[in-house]
This record gives C-alpha cells, sequence and structure tokens, in this order.
C-alpha cells in the first residue's frame, strides 16, 4: 500500500502515479474526511529509484477551507515537474505547483485556470509536435446548479502562449474523465468513462481526433464493460496500449488491464487485477524505465495501493 487511513486522513481517492527519469516513482491523491470535504488536501508519497518501499505520505497542497483534489502530475521539461489540481466546489478552478528537483521541493500554488466548472482526472499528453493537451471535463451553470459534465480538451498555443480549448463534446452518447493516447500515426485516441447513460448500456466510450486534438469524432460505445468510473490509458514504449477500467457494469470491483496490440482497435488480452467485495477503482498508469507497467488506484476508499506487473503478465490469460 502507498497509504493507509488515519485519524487525519481516513478517507483517500483519485491517485495520479508518475514514472520520474531517475527510476523513481511519484504517487499522489487526496485525502480527508469524505470527498468534498473542506478538510481535504493533496497527499504524496515517493519510491525511490531501486527501492520496494513507499516513504511516508505527506502533504502538498492544503487551502485553507476548501477542497483540494484530483491531482495530475505533468513532467514538462527534464528540469521542471508540475502537479495540477482542482481546489473549492461546485465552481472549482484548476491550480498548479511546480518543482524543479522531481518532487522533493514545491513552489507555492498559483491559478492555472480560473475557468468555473473545469476539472481534471487523467494524464496530460505532450504531442510530437510538442504541443500539449491537457483532458477535461467541464459542468455548466444552470440556474446555479451544476449540469452533466462534457468531455473537452486544453490544447496548448504556439510557442506554448496560452491555452485554447478544444471543440466540446455535445453528442447523444456522453463520457466524461477523458483519458489520452498518442497512436504512431499521430492520431489521438480517449476513452472515456459514461455518463448520464441508462444501466444497459454502460460500456466505455471512445471518440478519435486527427487534428491534434482540436477537434474529435462522434463518441461510440465500445464493448468494454464499465459501471461509470474513471479509467485510464497509456502507450507503451513499445507501442502497445493498455487499458485500467472496471471490467463490471453494476460496481467498481474487477478491477482490470488489458492490452491492445493494434492501436486500440481491440482488447485481446485482459487481466484482473482485483475481484474481491468492495470498491477498486479510478487507476492511474506509468511505465518505468525497466519496463514495468505500474498501476496506483483506490482501494475500498482508505487506501491507495500499487501493483507492478509486465507486459507478459497481462498477455496470460491462465
Amino acid at each position: 500500500m502507498i497509504c493507509s487511513p488515519t485519524l487525519r486522513f481516513p478517507r483517500c481517492h483519485s491517485s495520479n502515479l508518475i514514472a520520474l527519469p531517475d527510476g523513481s516513482l511519484l504517487c499522489a491523491w487526496w485525502s480527508g474526511s469524505e470527498e468534498g470535504a473542506p478538510d481535504n488536501v493533496i497527499l504524496s508519497a515517493l519510491r525511490p529509484a531501486g527501492q520496494r518501499g513507499w516513504q511516508a505520505p505527506r502533504v502538498l497542497t492544503d487551502t485553507p477551507d476548501t477542497t483540494d483534489s484530483n491531482p495530475v502530475f505533468f513532467l514538462y521539461s527534464a528540469e521542471q515537474l508540475w502537479l495540477l489540481y482542482r481546489t473549492g466546489l461546485p465552481w472549482v478552478r484548476l491550480m498548479r505547483i511546480r518543482s524543479n528537483d522531481l518532487g522533493l521541493t514545491w513552489s507555492k500554488p498559483e491559478i492555472f485556470l480560473d475557468e468555473p466548472g473545469v476539472t481534471l482526472r487523467s494524464g496530460i499528453l505532450r504531442l510530437e509536435n510538442g504541443r500539449i493537451i491537457i483532458p477535461l471535463m467541464r459542468y455548466h451553470d444552470r440556474d446555479g446548479a451544476l449540469s452533466q459534465a462534457k468531455s473537452v480538451f486544453l490544447l496548448s498555443a504556439k510557442a506554448e502562449k496560452g491555452w485554447d480549448f478544444s471543440k466540446e463534446f455535445d453528442s447523444a452518447i456522453q463520457g466524461n474523465e477523458p483519458a489520452l493516447a498518442q497512436r504512431k500515426d499521430g492520431s489521438l485516441l480517449a476513452f472515456m468513462r459514461p455518463y448520464g447513460i441508462d444501466s444497459g448500456r454502460l460500456f466505455i466510450i471512445r471518440s478519435e481526433s486527427r487534428d491534434r486534438g482540436r477537434t474529435w469524432s462522434e463518441p461510440e460505445l465500445t464493448d468494454l464493460k464499465n459501471p461509470s468510473s474513471a479509467v485510464d490509458l497509456h502507450r507503451l514504449r513499445n507501442g502497445h496500449l493498455v487499458l485500467a477500467f472496471n471490467d463490471n457494469q453494476k460496481s467498481r470491483t474487477d478491477l482490470s488491464l488489458a492490452l491492445s496490440l493494434d492501436e486500440g482497435q481491440s482488447w485481446s488480452s485482459r487481466r484482473v487485477l482485483e475481484n474481491a467485495l468492495g470498491r477498486f477503482s479510478y487507476p492511474s498508469l506509468a511505465q518505468s524505465m525497466d519496463e514495468l507497467v505500474h498501476v496506483s488506484y483506490t482501494f475500498r476508499r482508505t487506501h491507495i495501493k500499487h501493483v507492478e506487473v509486465n507486459e507478459a503478465w497481462i498477455m496470460d490469460q491462465h
């Protein structure tokens, strides 16, 4: 386990994992009394290169009188690491802290995006042309209440001078908390949890972009089950895609890994990580320099768990 419950932090959720260039792993998540509570903070833990154990968690952000949640790391450059997170409910703003020593010390928080109703969950991509894409979801204000969230992407402008939004998803099939991967031909693949869909159609939703994230194809249902819970998607260095998701339409169990050898068209290899009673959800994927695949995820809302496997394990059907 990366973290276990304490009197101060009885609940935890929504971890994000990154493999750093020095061989270490860094994980962040929110912890507090309950989801959305004003005592929620962002915690982080490090697993140093060459070691098996995780160091004790430490507080990265603690905004007074409001909730901090949904941390997401991004290696902006070899010298600088970002952590984006959301603060406040219901109309959140996105915040950023930066580190120039791979997470040992951090800057003071600064507003990254002051856009009401926008939040993030999954990993950030830098494309081959240098563009940065941040997967988001945006809630809309209807008479002061939050409406259904729609997926949207934040795109870096030329020379990273400002940011632009992609065209917002507006379809009969809606998904949110998008996870991204870039394919060999440069196109982008997004997988999303189903949202606002009747229980008979609870499958992961997919969409594609062929203009570096500016516009997206009509969302469509896949044959991958999902109980309306976040997924993660990651491109391995050999080009294969790995997907972490709950292979179940009724509850957040059967947390599984699936492998695609054909750019996300099919997912022939699947292995279950957790299938006991309880909720196991919100996975985050990373690949370390030794080619191992790492997964962090919420374990019954009281722990953050870390598992490492190799690609052969995912492909082994026994």
